[in-house]
């Protein structure tokens, strides 16, 4: 029997050809066209994120290489887990839940995704009223300008869909199908055994009267035409300052330390089994995220230099640290390590750039994720972490008293840093600036 997790996963459906938008699309595949200078893949794993969803199933055909290339450099940063699930053939977005049936088998829910559309959603929100209703479907609805071309749906006071019909001729309503759903597994698995070709034709209307709907406010659009392309670019870019990005689509990170600040410290830490998330961190974690903040963890492991884990080892220690945490809504953008042994004991000298203090880890993920160091912060429980903020140029470093004691001639340094009990508390902090 398979153990189910409350943590859902996310089903991103992006392997169509666009060949309204072409030529645009004979050369990049429609997920990765930008918007306001971001991939659109970006912004949709970014909302994914958000709401904690760290597990990602990606359907792959028009340029599949490029998207796959696109996921392996995403999934070589550590945080965040891509899978392709690549379509020879086109399936239809029911006949990739069929190919992939087994996907929902260890999450409660899946979210399910059409990845031509921009949309400034919030799946934390959505996902909060789905858990609210007893229904095993929930659809994301807009308003659309021309129903006509949309599915369009009916719901009566408690939300639930009473008529859902494919691009009507006489529109009933303007509630239209945004391409977004949140699916019970179950649900998922009755739906991917049905032998159909597509959701929205042949799947959600012999769901009528079992799923609710659950009206969005803000940007939602489905750039399928030239003309929709250039408006998302307009929309994009509202979307993108909200979200924390500047005008160089740049973004504010914080930084953190792990050891003592995320999870437990342990003497060189070995074995998987010995992960333990601190009170309170994927609460911090999940709070950044959410106020617009990207998450990264960067980490001195010496161990690995002093053979006494490999480079798979801490692969797999990561990954039981990032399950802990999406557990808890919680997500990383990116995890860098630095496995140089030192050659003393101060940690106030930079003897390798990226090792801390030093900066260079900070820098590697500023290059690799678009991020403003200067609208940045870094959050460790020793004076190296908190130099390697000061060092790189952020914004400030935060000391937390949740790991090891500090030598007491690195006081007066530590008297420059702010000074907080735990990662909860730091990112109060942050939010607070």
């Amino acid at each position: 029997m398979s153990i189910e997790s409350p943590t859902p996963r996310g089903l991103i459906l992006a392997a169509g050809l666009g060949t309204r938008l072409r030529p645009l699309t004979d050369t990049i595949p429609k997920c990765l066209l930008p918007i306001a200078g971001q991939p659109l893949l970006d912004l949709w794993i970014d909302t994914v994120a958000r709401a904690g969803i760290r597990n990602l199933l990606i359907n792959t055909h028009a340029h599949a290489q490029q998207v796959r290339s696109y996921i392996q450099a995403v999934n070589q940063r550590g945080g965040i887990c891509l899978t392709e699930a690549h379509e020879p053939h086109l399936l239809g977005s029911a006949g990739t839940l069929r190919a992939n049936d087994s996907f929902a088998d260890h999450a409660k829910e899946v979210v399910i995704i059409y990845a031509d559309n921009l949309s400034s959603v919030s799946l934390t929100d959505m996902l909060a009223f789905h858990r609210s209703h007893t229904d095993s479907v929930t659809i994301l609805l807009f308003h659309a300008d021309d129903p006509s071309g949309c599915g369009i749906v009916e719901m009566d006071k408690d939300d639930r869909i009473v008529s859902f019909v494919e691009k009507p001729v006489t529109p009933r309503s303007d509630l239209a199908n945004a391409g977004v759903y949140i699916i019970d597994s179950p649900a998922y698995r009755q739906i991917a055994q049905m032998n159909a070709h597509d959701i929205g034709s042949d799947i959600l209307p012999q769901w009528v009267g079992k799923m609710r709907g659950w009206e969005m406010e803000g940007i939602h659009l489905d750039i399928g035409t030239h003309a929709a392309y250039e408006t998302a670019q307009v929309l994009g870019h509202d979307l993108l300052l909200e979200r924390g990005y500047d005008d160089q689509g740049r973004r504010p990170a914080v930084f953190f330390d792990r050891d003592g600040t995320l999870i437990k410290s342990v003497h060189y830490l070995s074995r998987p089994d010995q992960v333990r998330i601190l009170p309170g961190a994927a609460t911090a974690v999940s709070r950044l995220r959410q106020a617009g903040y990207v998450c990264v963890v960067v980490t001195n492991q010496s161990a690995v230099g002093r053979g006494m884990i490999s480079e798979k080892e801490l692969s797999k220690i990561h990954q039981v640290m990032c399950d802990q945490f999406a557990q808890e809504e919680a997500v990383f953008d990116g995890i860098y390590h630095c496995p140089v042994v030192p050659s003393g004991s101060d940690r106030t000298i930079i003897e390798n750039i990226h090792r801390k203090p030093g900066p260079g880890m900070l820098q590697q993920a500023a290059k690799e994720l678009r991020l403003d160091l200067s609208r940045s912060w870094m959050v460790g429980d020793m004076i190296s972490d908190t130099l390697a903020g000061e060092n790189a140029h952020c914004q400030g470093s935060i000391l937390v008293s949740t790991g090891k004691d500090r030598a007491s001639e690195e006081e007066p340094l530590a008297a420059r840093f702010h000074q907080v009990p735990d990662v909860l508390t730091a990112a109060q902090l942050v939010l607070g600036n």
